[in-house]
């Protein structure tokens, strides 16, 4: 079989059994490197004024119990709110592209209707409905709402692209609409999920207004 292989292969032109690489232009080169250094001023001033003030300081500033509190509060934020956003985008990716709902272009509309509102309007219109709304759960809440779209827009595309044949044939061989969502379509939408996951990490991380207000 090997041989076999070898042999369609050789036929070919250089390149086609792998892909081919090639050098990026100097221009190119250059231009991704002086965004990135754009990208690093900020933190090369964090730097800078850290060694400005001292170590003594930095680490009596860095190095305390308030640090280590609102750490743990983003892991828990992060850890609690980009699941359940997982959860929710790909329920409501489901239902708008392939289910019966009705009015699913309305729906789908709806859906990514949050990221025309800023994240800290969102809080502020929730807590002034509920005024008593504050702690880890409210800003689970919110951010899920405020963030969801997010994650949601890239796995409703990739649910347009499947090819409808591939669950078609895995339900002919006997498999329920349960397994064929996991066995099939699941896997197919990894890379939307990760990458929207990320995208909501990510805010959650530079988020700040959001949360002055829970």
């Amino acid at each position: 079989m090997q041989s076999a292989v070898d042999f369609a292969r050789s036929g070919l032109p250089s390149g086609t059994g792998r892909r081919a690489r090639r050098r990026a232009p100097l221009w190119l080169v250059l231009a991704a490197i002086f965004v990135a250094l754009l990208a690093l001023v900020p933190l090369a001033f964090i730097v800078w004024i850290a060694v400005q003030t001292g170590w003594e300081t930095v680490a009596a500033l860095v190095f305390r119990p308030r640090v280590g509190e609102l750490l743990v509060n983003t892991v828990l934020l992060v850890a609690l709110s980009v699941p359940i956003t997982i959860v929710l985008s790909v329920a409501l990716a489901w239902l708008t592209e392939r289910s019966d709902l009705p009015g699913a272009r309305l729906w789908s509309w709806l859906c990514v209707a949050p990221l025309a509102i800023p994240a800290f309007v969102h809080s502020y219109a929730w807590i002034t409905m509920v005024p008593g709304l504050h702690g880890l759960w409210a800003g689970v809440l919110v951010s899920v709402i405020a963030y969801f779209p997010f994650l949601y827009l890239p796995v409703s595309a990739a649910l347009r692209r499947l090819d409808p044949a591939l669950e078609d044939a895995a339900a002919a061989l006997g498999l329920g609409p349960r397994r064929v969502f996991w066995r099939v379509v699941l896997p197919q939408l990894r890379l939307a999920i990760c990458g929207g996951s990320l995208l909501v990490g990510l805010h959650l991380l530079a988020e700040y207004g959001l949360y002055v207000f829970i």
